[in-house]
């Protein structure tokens, strides 16, 4: 997190990544990840019109982050990181939640994301969300070596 508050302090929103955003995303990269996504690759989302990063906040402080692809009308999920100290208190659900709201607004018809099958939180809230297993990438993660789960949900074109 970015400063010594509570991260239960003032209401959460989520905004767009900013500029200003990247060096702690960075920091949250490595902390969350065995395979960080360095700053200059953050900030080369900032420019990718496919891409929709959004940051969870609370006052000034950034909780977590939600990266994903719109090409066309699929949407892929990239990552979901959320600081350790502000886990199991709503902001992966509610990153995950805006992420819904924009594909059912922008015509999304699927979203899909890769998880560790070791992930049981994250494969828990995800399934709260809809999605379901679809697939399986074998030895897609390293450090530890690990496979892949495909999930994916659909949505209406209503």
């Amino acid at each position: 997190m970015t400063d010594g508050r509570s991260p239960s302090e003032g209401s959460l929103y989520i905004v767009p990544m900013s500029e200003a955003d990247i060096p702690h995303l960075t920091k949250l990269e490595a902390i969350c990840f065995s395979s960080p996504w360095s700053e200059q690759g953050l900030r080369d989302e900032l420019y990718n019109p496919n891409a929709v990063f959004l940051v969870a906040k609370r006052e000034e402080s950034i909780l977590g982050y939600l990266g994903f692809y719109h090409i066309l009308d699929q949407g892929d999920i990239a990552n979901v990181a959320v600081f350790p100290e502000a886990r199991r208190l709503g902001v992966a659900s509610s990153l995950l939640r805006a992420a819904v709201d924009y594909a059912h607004s922008h015509g999304i018809c699927r979203m899909t994301l890769e998880v560790r099958p070791s992930n049981i939180p994250a494969l828990k809230l995800y399934e709260a969300f809809g999605f379901v297993e679809v697939g399986r990438r074998r030895r897609f993660y390293v450090k530890p070596d690990e496979d892949a789960l495909i999930l994916a949900r659909e949505f209406s074109s209503t």
